[in-house]
């Protein structure tokens, strides 16, 4: 009888180790694809401009440390990110206006950037501010400089097609994430277009086909997921910003009865094109996801994911709920990548507001960013030296 009952143990202890191990620890990779370059230079002709107006995110200010600077390359072109010994961030176009040498390989000097070359030294403003060997510094000796913020642990840099000072500001979000713990980041480069997110979340009707299952074994077999769905539009000030809500119920497939307790409600809200936040509340435990879109080229966008989570959140909660997030966002990106922009899509009743969506995303385009469609993202160069901002 012993004998019997030891089998069983190990067996059950097997089993749990295998359900733990595919729930919690098997890597959630997503399949990646070859693409043919050009041929997605055709798909891309056929989507809106691949640099929408906007903040977007150049790297994690833990990236920056102070008396460094690195290169990053974002919005078609290359940066040179430094900071000051002051713990000021500067981004200046990665070209020295001297010679066209690699500024992210030269050394920050005091709060100064210092070109490799001949050591000219640059300001956060992007004015040269000493040349070694010539007392006389030109007027015209300026580094092209980029309008700046740091919220919410990153680096945000300002792009607009029109040269245009920022018409919006992400001061006073997220202060909830005083009370949060920081707990993990990833990054991918995926071959999409930052619209086809956005319309993924007006797009009622692919949650019942794409999301409809869970990652936990057995259970995909015996229930389903059942969403609802809506997406609001915000006006005036915040007209840049949109929510999305989905509350996810878990039903038995036998009987489509819905399983209490068991399901999940996400608030996704849009803060422009660049960056959106999930948030995750579950009986199981809650998550922010603050997610990035930096544009890098055509069809071509590198996502950073930061999670956050209550102080105190139980770490496999938090395991379970990003692998099943990331379960299903994989899925997305799968279809993202092998479609192509419908320019007059076929719609029918239960797809959601796709063209309200569409409307939305409209105020990110203006008339230069079709102009440049095909070419390099320019700085954001004015007479005056250009406005740093650091916040916390």
């Amino acid at each position: 009888m012993l004998k019997i009952f030891a089998v069983f143990l190990l067996l059950l202890v097997a089993v749990l180790a295998v359900f733990y191990y595919l729930i919690f620890l098997k890597p959630r990779v997503r399949a990646k694809l070859d693409f043919d370059p050009e041929y997605e230079k055709e798909r891309a002709a056929n989507y809106p401009p691949p640099y929408p107006n906007g903040w977007f995110s150049l790297c994690s200010s833990d990236q920056v440390k102070k008396g460094q600077v690195i290169q990053v390359d974002a919005l078609g072109q290359k940066f040179a990110v430094f900071r000051g010994e002051n713990g000021v961030v500067g981004v200046m176009d990665v070209y020295c206006p001297h010679l066209n040498a690699n500024l992210s390989n030269g050394k920050v000097k005091g709060n100064h950037l210092v070109c490799p070359f001949h050591a000219w030294e640059f300001d956060a403003n992007g004015q040269c501010a000493h040349i070694p060997y010539c007392d006389k510094i030109p007027p015209q000796a300026a580094a092209k400089t980029w309008t700046i913020k740091e919220n919410w642990g990153l680096v945000l840099v300002w792009y607009h097609a029109e040269g245009e000072a920022p018409s919006w500001h992400t001061d006073g979000y997220l202060k909830e994430l005083e009370q949060y713990k920081f707990h993990s980041k990833t990054s991918d480069v995926l071959r999409i277009h930052l619209q086809d997110f956005a319309e993924n979340g007006a797009d009622y009707a692919h949650f019942s086909y794409v999301h409809n299952l869970i990652t936990i074994p057995l259970f995909k077999e015996l229930v389903n997921v059942k969403h609802q769905v809506e997406i609001t539009f915000s006006e005036g000030h915040e007209k840049h910003m949109a929510s999305f809500t989905n509350i996810a119920d878990l039903a038995w497939k036998h009987n489509d009865q819905i399983i209490p307790h068991a399901g999940g409600k996400a608030v996704v809200t849009f803060y422009g094109p660049g960056f959106l936040v999930f948030q995750f509340s579950t009986k199981v435990g809650n998550m922010l996801l603050v997610k990035t879109f930096t544009p890098l080229g055509l069809l071509k966008v590198r996502m950073d994911d930061y999670v956050y989570a209550p102080k105190g959140t139980w770490n496999l909660a938090i395991k379970y709920l990003l692998g099943e997030a990331s379960a299903q966002f994989h899925d997305d990106i799968n279809i993202w990548e092998q479609k192509n922009f419908a320019t007059k899509p076929l719609l029918v009743k239960g797809d959601g507001p796709i063209i309200k969506m569409r409307q939305w995303y409209s105020q990110f385009y203006t008339p230069s960013s079709y102009i440049i469609q095909q070419q390099p993202a320019t700085a954001n160069v004015t007479p005056e030296p250009v406005e740093v901002v650091r916040s916390n």
